[in-house]
């Protein structure tokens, strides 16, 4: 069970930080960081409780909550850094600098 909530809870962490990044993009460059950098911290903040929570108070088995959550980040991280920048590559699409 440890698995998949490890599994979902880096799940729902990457579906938040793609739509944020989404929606971030062609916006001016103040209004991408904001978003995108305060996203990262609110993020951090809430998957943090959430890890917290479910380890100290539901007694997720340890081991597997922590692998697959550190295993499902460092994929998914990898793909949101591919999409970055495959969309400024291939499209041009980049935050508005003026």
């Amino acid at each position: 069970m440890g698995i998949l909530w490890g599994l979902g809870l880096c799940m729902a962490n990457f579906v938040s930080a793609y739509l944020i990044s989404r929606w971030a993009f062609g916006k001016s460059l103040s209004v991408f960081i904001r978003w995108v950098l305060g996203g990262m911290l609110v993020r951090l903040l809430l998957t943090s409780a959430a890890a917290i929570y479910l380890l100290a108070v539901q007694k997720v088995e340890s081991l597997s909550f922590a692998l697959s959550f550190a295993l499902g980040v460092a994929v998914l991280l990898s793909v949101e850094v591919w999409d970055f920048h495959r969309r400024y590559e291939t499209f041009r699409l980049r935050p508005i600098t003026t």
